[in-house]
């Protein structure tokens, strides 16, 4: 039996995607698998009755917490994105039990097989990471990136990470972070990441990690995205195959792309609630018509004035 640790950073309030991550990570693994799953956490260890449905449903599992204390607790927080998107940075002096991890956001569904991901040889890399699209093929991606002193082109995103801990505590890798992490960041620790370990990252697939964006340009099928990002250019639907990041609006909350693909892995995990789940589409049906007058005008406004989208990548 192989055994896969996982970490995640979450709290209370981000539960349910937490549990739902986790089961889709389950059913897509092996059944001869063991999945080590860490939750780095503030304070005192949270209690998570929808975690507890996940373990009894999965044996080849188990779920260990791991306190970042207060080491993040005045961190700069933006774009209602809290002080718990910096607990991944402790992650190699959290997690001391392994020489290597993948990490994951939990507003994600996971529709790979893990195990191969974690086979995979890192050479001299900190990490596996997939590149941003936003931040290296538009003007304004190019020129934030420039702005904190990188080159436009190796920006990567933080939400899905290969890491090889052993590598990242050997050079001292966690003290550089916190080094960082009282800066003001537009994207905290994923810009911290970036700049620490710059030159040392490894580019893994972009169907581990598919943002709105990376499913736009997929639909576009540009040969450079194809051959620079490692997106697919076999018969393969990534709407149907890929892991899918939600890292704009949650489908738990509004309506998004592939929200449908997240409601279908929640009826299919151990917390499966009918009455959530019929809520939530039934609210749906209604929500225009509750919406206050000066909202309906702006959107009678964007009706009549907003052109036809254009793509906004640049080449």
């Amino acid at each position: 039996m192989n055994t896969i640790p996982v970490i995640l950073t979450f709290d209370e309030n981000m539960s349910l995607p937490a549990a739902v991550c986790i089961s889709s990570i389950m059913q897509a693994g092996k059944a001869d698998d063991f999945y080590d799953f860490f939750v780095l956490h503030a304070g005192n260890q949270p209690v998570i009755t929808s975690l507890e449905k996940i373990i009894r449903a999965y044996p080849n599992m188990r779920v260990q917490y791991r306190s970042v204390g207060n080491e993040f607790s005045g961190a700069f927080e933006i774009r209602g994105i809290t002080a718990a998107a910096y607990y991944r940075l402790l992650a190699p002096e959290l997690v001391l039990e392994y020489d290597k991890a993948i990490y994951a956001d939990v507003d994600m569904i996971i529709r790979l097989d893990m195990s191969e991901l974690y086979r995979m040889e890192m050479g001299e890399n900190y990490l596996g990471a997939v590149y941003g699209l936003g931040l290296n093929t538009t003007k304004e991606g190019r020129d934030y990136v420039k702005s904190i002193g990188l080159v436009p082109g190796d920006y990567f995103l933080s939400g899905f990470l290969l890491m090889d801990l052993e590598k990242m505590r050997k050079d001292g890798i966690v003290s550089r972070f916190k080094a960082l992490a009282g800066e003001k960041f537009k994207y905290q620790d994923q810009d911290i990441m970036n700049l620490v370990c710059n030159g040392r990252i490894m580019s893994i697939p972009y169907v581990y990690s598919m943002v709105v964006g990376a499913y736009e340009s997929v639909i576009m099928k540009t040969d450079i995205l194809h051959t620079k990002y490692l997106l697919p250019k076999d018969d393969k639907d990534p709407l149907i195959y890929s892991n899918i990041h939600y890292n704009g609006m949650k489908p738990w909350k509004g309506w998004c792309p592939n929200l449908d693909q997240w409601w279908e892995f929640y009826r299919k995990s151990p917390i499966y609630d009918s009455k959530v789940y019929f809520s939530y589409f039934y609210n749906k049906l209604e929500e225009y018509d509750q919406l206050p007058l000066l909202k309906r005008l702006k959107i009678l406004f964007r009706y009549f004035t907003v052109g036809k989208k254009k793509p906004k990548y640049e080449f």
